[in-house]
């Protein structure tokens, strides 16, 4: 009788630390559930999302938000960049434990009537720098 061995060597996968589900909702091409974001991109999403949200827009909790767009009415000048940058830190610092905050540069971007941020933070799981841009512009 002979025997055999069968190759049981396992692939761990590796789990996400963080998860949250993507804004636009879109479905995972291979198997239809909805798409998400993990790990970083899941603490980028979130600290965007923070910094675009106004106090008194989220039902369950009222006080998250930056009053950001408040802002972006007042006259564009160095103050108005400090402003925003003392907003954009205190809400990430109060509500993304997940982000060690290194610094945030606000630009004017006086042509086009908006702010350039850029912001620079560490996911508490890793040394890695992490960088996140965008623009901040009137609506209306």
């Amino acid at each position: 009788m002979s025997s055999y061995i069968k190759n049981t060597s396992t692939f761990k996968k590796r789990e996400a630390r963080f998860s949250d589900v993507s804004i636009g909702f879109g479905l995972n091409p291979f198997n239809k559930d909805l798409t998400r974001l993990t790990d970083v991109d899941a603490v980028k999403r979130s600290i965007k999302s923070l910094v675009m949200t106004n106090k008194y827009e989220r039902l369950l909790d009222p006080e998250i938000g930056g009053n950001i767009r408040a802002m972006l009415f007042e006259p564009m000048s160095p103050l108005s960049e400090g402003i925003l940058e003392d907003y954009i830190k205190e809400v990430i610092e109060n509500y993304e434990p997940r982000a060690i905050l290194i610094s945030v540069v606000v630009q004017s971007n006086f042509d086009n009537n908006s702010f350039i941020v850029t912001i620079t933070f560490r996911v508490d799981t890793s040394e890695a720098l992490q960088v996140v841009d965008f623009l901040l512009e009137r609506v209306r």
